[in-house]
């Protein structure tokens, strides 16, 4: 039978929701058209790269239950998929399911429980309660009087979260009484039911998560599990996290893989589970604190760190396979998806934070950790020990933050290295290290930390390799151990006061040079086709060169604010145009969550820093073609040019300058420039909470009117005028030609219904046929696909999460957007 497939989106991104949830939902539409069943998704992001496709039915509406029910109804849906649209998504699964009941379409995977435990932490604890299963202690409220009586009872310090929350969850720590009352009402605020929780303190547990997943069979694997370096009372989403697990014993761990199998048996899931644990180092009990039963941060690390093509495999278990007739190409041709993933490499997740992009505009925020999420985005370091994992991940992230500056660090008088420890900052990994180097023991540091004393031996191992790199300089012994665990060119450079080409080229004078190793499911036992990649310095390589013409595509970097979403989108568009033509790409990155490692994109994948010295190292191996580069990374772009590489940059503009608050709004005109002619496309309005484009003010008078700009590059792209007003015969606009920002370029794409940065690719690579040329010639009358549309920048809770008290330049700090129709 023939299904009708609805696939629910996950609407703006916005803390804790990165790219990774349309990452999942192309790999998903690919399998389900290939079982002939039909895909209708509904989704109001513009930056999405799946509703880009033209093989789908793309719904442009809000995320709303009154929406999605008139599309059910009107589109004869017949099943439902709900696991990669995030939070959002489940809530209004469940919320579908009950007011529908037995005629709702069936939710793929997902049973009604799973969904409602994933919002409801009271009905969680039950649920696990009969399970025989132990939880946290909890207490429903819905005003403040209830909660000062759970209080009574529990103790301080407690945990308030939201019910059923809007938008992402929220955890409220409260220590002092005389917080309660604001931290009960904020929850109460953010819950769609107007009630919360109050859950008995866990602060200073581990936190752990294992992901499992489950078929028709009832045949279950562990795909893995994932540690937090920091323990409960910080952000999952704000802490360094690490793959596989290190610190737990044995027997603490078996008891944790069998009570995430009795979890996803016990809510009848299909697919995937992941359930989060606080473990008590100190006599290694445990309580579950979550089960999330989508694709998220935690299964994109999974994905990346260890190869397991686990949303396909996922998506074909829904449909109704089991594990042992899945066969995937990734583990063998011989062998099934029955295969628990075996690493013999570490990954580190590296939160990302934005407070330096705050205060370098004048904006105070709080730089303290808790349980509300403060990261924007992760990258990932990878390696043969945790040292190496570490010291890329730390340099993957955070490429011009000058907290992470070692000067910061020796300026910090003893006094305020303890009230970090106690207190901790976005850079506590450079105040752990700096407190080992002031004689702190790796005790008095678990004491105060609550981190586990593994990691501080670790720590330790880096100090000391440091100062023997700074001690013995240009000794050949001393520069390998350096390479074999993590530590950059540039940064051996510095402990040298010397040049990075002086330490590269000693290094290539001395065969100190990267080996290559796959990231493989079964880490080698069996014959894969494995085509990721990270580096290490060992004498075995497992890269050779993709082929004599390739191009290679850095990516955008992990997610950030302003444009994140749009900038993974546009290098996607770019990989996937490159491939389109026939040109095997290499592609560059470090974010786990990136649209450009998709399983679809590209022929080779690296996960690296984005350093000169790491980017170089790959462009030696591969020998590409041409490089492309977004041209936000001018320091990298500089840095090859002058090494002789061949640079294409995507011209780049983050946002609508923050220094317009005179006039809320510009008119921009958009153009297409093929190297030599520029071209109109058409003209809309641009403020700081967001876009108009209407292709209907684009008279035939106002056609002619407007300037095409002279260009003195020769490099095609898009690019865009900002006039103060429109052009009348009286007067000339104030003008100013820029690159067109990537969020414009996404909204571009879904209003006209044309792919404009493969347009650009084409003409970079002198591609371009009579066709496109035609086409640019007759932009006149094209018709949009969306006649007229508004994206409108997503209000983050800055408040909530940054304890920013001020308005913000949304334009240039929106993690996302949506936009409708008009």
């Amino acid at each position: 039978m023939t299904e009708r497939v609805l696939i629910i989106g996950g609407s703006a991104n916005d803390f804790g929701r990165e790219t990774e949830g349309d990452v999942a939902t192309f790999q998903v539409v690919d399998v389900i058209k290939k079982y002939g069943h039909e895909v209708v998704i509904v989704d109001d992001n513009p930056y999405a790269f799946t509703t880009s496709r033209h093989d789908i039915q793309v719904i442009e509406k809000a995320l709303t239950i009154d929406n999605l029910m008139a599309v059910i109804a009107k589109e004869h849906i017949t099943a439902m998929v709900t696991s990669v649209g995030g939070s959002t998504a489940t809530r209004l699964g469940a919320d579908i399911l009950k007011l529908m009941g037995n005629g709702a379409p069936k939710v793929l995977g997902l049973s009604l429980p799973v969904m409602q435990a994933t919002q409801n932490t009271k009905y969680l604890h039950e649920r696990l309660q009969q399970l025989n299963i132990p939880t946290v202690q909890s207490r429903l409220a819905s005003n403040v009087s209830e909660a000062f009586d759970a209080v009574r009872d529990f103790e301080l310090p407690v945990v308030i979260r939201p019910i059923a929350p809007m938008g992402q969850t929220l955890r409220l720590q409260v220590t002092d009484i005389d917080d309660l009352e604001e931290a009960v009402e904020t929850a109460l605020n953010r819950s769609i039911t107007h009630q919360v929780n109050i859950d008995k303190s866990i602060r200073g547990h581990q936190e752990i998560s294992m992901l499992v997943i489950r078929d028709k069979r009832d045949t279950t694997v562990l795909i893995g599990g994932v540690e937090d370096m920091d323990p409960v009372g910080i952000h999952s989403a704000d802490s360094i996290a690490i793959t596989p697990i290190q610190t737990l014993p044995d027997p603490v761990y078996q008891k944790l893989r069998s009570a995430a199998f009795k979890v996803i048996r016990g809510f009848d899931v299909i697919g995937l589970l992941e359930v989060r644990f606080a473990v008590d180092p100190k006599v290694d009990d445990y309580v579950i604190t979550r089960v999330t039963p989508y694709f998220d941060r935690t299964a994109a690390l999974l994905v990346a760190a260890t190869g397991y093509p686990l949303i396909p495999v996922v998506t074909r278990l829904i449909l109704g396979e089991t594990l042992e007739a899945v066969q995937t190409p990734v583990i063998g041709a011989n062998h099934t998806a029955l295969l628990e993933p075996t690493m013999d490499h570490i990954v580190i997740r590296f939160p990302i934070f934005s407070f330096g992009d705050f205060e370098s505009n004048g904006v105070k925020t709080e730089h303290r950790l808790n349980t509300v999420q403060k990261s924007v985005g992760t990258t990932i370091g990878v390696g043969r020990s945790v040292e190496e994992a570490l010291e890329k991940a730390i340099r993957a992230a955070h490429f011009n933050n000058r907290n992470f500056s070692p000067t910061v660090m020796n300026a910090l008088t003893d006094n305020e290295i303890i009230e970090k420890l106690i207190h901790p900052r976005d850079n506590r990994i450079f105040v752990l290290l700096e407190a080992l180097r002031r004689g702190y023991t790796v005790d008095e540091l678990a004491e105060m930390t609550k981190i586990n004393a593994f990691y501080f031996y670790k720590l330790r191992q880096i100090n000391k390799l440091e100062e023997t790199v700074k001690n013995k300089p240009w000794q050949m012994d001393v520069v390998k151990l350096a390479k074999y665990y993590g530590l950059s060119d540039g940064l051996i450079a510095r402990l040298w006061h010397a040049k990075y080409e002086e330490v590269r080229r000693y290094r290539w004078d001395n065969g100190i040079l990267p080996t290559y190793k796959a990231f493989e499911p079964s880490a080698g036992e069996f014959e894969e086709a494995a085509n990721q990649y990270y580096s290490t310095f060992e004498s075995e390589n497992e890269s050779i060169r993709l082929g004599k013409y390739t191009a290679l595509v850095i990516g955008a970097g992990g997610f950030r604010l302003g444009d994140g979403a749009a900038a993974s989108y546009v290098m996607a568009m770019v990989a996937a145009e490159l491939q389109a033509q026939g040109i095997q790409t290499v592609l560059m990155n470090n974010s786990p969550t990136d649209l450009m490692f998709m399983p679809q994109l590209g022929n080779k994948k690296y996960y690296e820093p984005l350093e000169i010295s790491d980017v170089m190292n790959v462009i030696e191996i591969e020998q590409p073609m041409q490089v492309f580069v977004p041209g936000n990374r001018i320091k990298l772009i500089n840095s090859l040019r002058q090494n002789g590489i061949d640079v294409k940059v995507i011209a780049k503009e983050k946002y609508l300058p923050s220094s317009i608050v005179d006039d809320t709004s510009r008119t921009v005109v958009n153009y297409f420039y093929d190297g030599q002619t520029i071209y109109l496309i058409g003209m809309g309005s641009q403020s700081n909470d967001g876009i108009i484009l209407d292709q209907s003010v684009m008279t035939e008078a106002l056609w002619d009117k407007i300037p095409r700009p002279q260009m003195s590059s020769e490099t095609p792209g898009l690019y865009q005028m900002l006039i103060k007003h429109q052009p009348s015969h009286n007067d000339e606009p104030l003008m100013v030609v820029r690159p067109m920002p990537f969020t414009m370029v996404a909204f571009l794409d879904k209003v006209t219904g044309i792919d404009w940065m493969r347009l650009v690719i084409r003409y970079m690579l002198n591609r371009q046929t009579h066709v496109e040329q035609q086409f640019l010639a007759q932009l006149k009358s094209l018709q949009w696909r969306i006649p007229k549309a508004q994206l409108t920048y997503w209000h983050a809770d800055f408040e909530e999460h940054m304890e920013i008290d001020q308005m913000l330049d949304n334009g240039r700090y929106a993690i996302g957007a949506t936009y409708h129709l008009i």
